[in-house]
């Protein structure tokens, strides 16, 4: 259990985050590329105010890509780059009417991608109403409702698009979760599922308990009855360990036929009772497909998570107590001194 790696670095981001941060570079530097060649044809156009507004505006754009190239930017930059946006397209249609209307939409599209789902829905209120009143003030009513309209298809667009990408999100996290075989979660993300039961151990004032099981002698089971009859050995397992835990516990595979359950709330002497129980389950019971028939045992050991223990302390104690259990000829249950 020592050569278990599993830190996962500061780097590492969900799909949708991912997505977003390259959305984000798109936008920072094509919006402001656009905004400062828009500001050279003002500027040859001598028009100077609106010039140096687009050239600043670019600029900060620019310089918020650079800075935030590799990670996603504050909430509140990003607001302010878009109160700036709805001022200059609202100045925009202000001056040239319905053709400043067109730049709207794609200050909208940037919503989706520039803000957390806890603001969005606020955000994207706040700009439509923003550009909702400023197109009934500057245009003419057969104008301004057709088009509030078609901001709300954008925006109804956008949300659909938002709810597909967290359903794949959230179907791909548990995919990459889980161990396929056994439904359990898999061993690359122990680490993370024991470091937080130990702190919400501690916040709830609660005993964690662990218990690392192995099946003894299991490659001479697929040996002679062969994998397939194997896979459902550990799948059988798996389903009489969650018989015996229940539902409030966490089962990972760590390894081939060696599983980890973390019991929250589980006291040491409990987590023993439970062990027990389990390693009954699976040698009194015999594991069978169509006519094959074969009896499995287990060992395994169970620690407690004691103050001050980091999660894989904890962790190799109980490995160290299961092993000892193999050592001493299988087949029974050691607590972690």
């Amino acid at each position: 259990m020592n050569s278990l790696h599993m830190d996962k670095t500061s780097s590492e981001h969900s799909l949708w985050q991912q997505f977003r941060l390259n959305a984000m570079r798109l936008i920072y530097f094509g919006v402001g590329l656009v905004m400062v060649v828009m500001a050279a044809f003002y500027f040859t156009d001598q028009k100077f105010i609106g010039a140096s507004a687009l050239l600043l505006t670019g600029l900060a754009f620019l310089v918020a890509g650079y800075i935030y190239r590799d990670k996603l930017a504050p909430q509140w930059l990003n607001f302010l780059f878009i109160c700036a946006l709805g001022l200059l397209v609202s100045i925009s249609m202000r001056q040239t009417g319905v053709l400043g209307v067109y730049w709207m939409y794609p200050v909208l599209a940037m919503v989706f991608f520039m803000f957390d789902k806890a603001i969005f829905v606020l955000v994207i209120m706040l700009i439509y109403a923003l550009f909702a009143a400023v197109t009934y003030w500057f245009l003419p009513f057969d104008y301004a409702w057709r088009i509030a309209l078609s901001m709300l298809v954008l925006i109804g667009v956008g949300a659909v698009f938002l709810i597909l990408m967290a359903r794949l999100q959230r179907n791909l996290d548990q995919a990459t979760a889980t161990d396929t075989l056994t439904g359990c979660y898999n061993r690359d993300h122990l680490a993370d599922l024991l470091q937080q039961a130990i702190t919400k151990a501690i916040r709830r004032k609660q005993p964690l308990s662990v218990m690392v099981l192995d099946l003894d002698s299991f490659q001479s089971v697929n040996d002679k009855y062969g994998y397939m009859f194997g896979d459902r050995v550990l799948q059988e397992t798996v389903s009489r360990i969650r018989q015996t835990v229940g539902d409030k516990a966490i089962i990972v595979r760590s390894r081939g036929a060696e599983f980890t359950v973390l019991l929250a709330g589980t006291s040491l002497n409990e987590a023993a009772e439970i062990g027990s129980e389990v390693l009954n389950r699976i040698r009194h019971e015999p594991f069978s497909v169509k006519t094959m028939m074969t009896t499995v045992t287990a060992s395994a050991g169970v620690a407690q998570h004691k103050p001050g223990q980091s999660w894989d302390e904890v962790l190799e104690a109980a490995d160290a107590a299961m092993g000892k259990a193999k050592t001493q000829g299988r087949n029974r249950l050691k607590i972690a001194q």
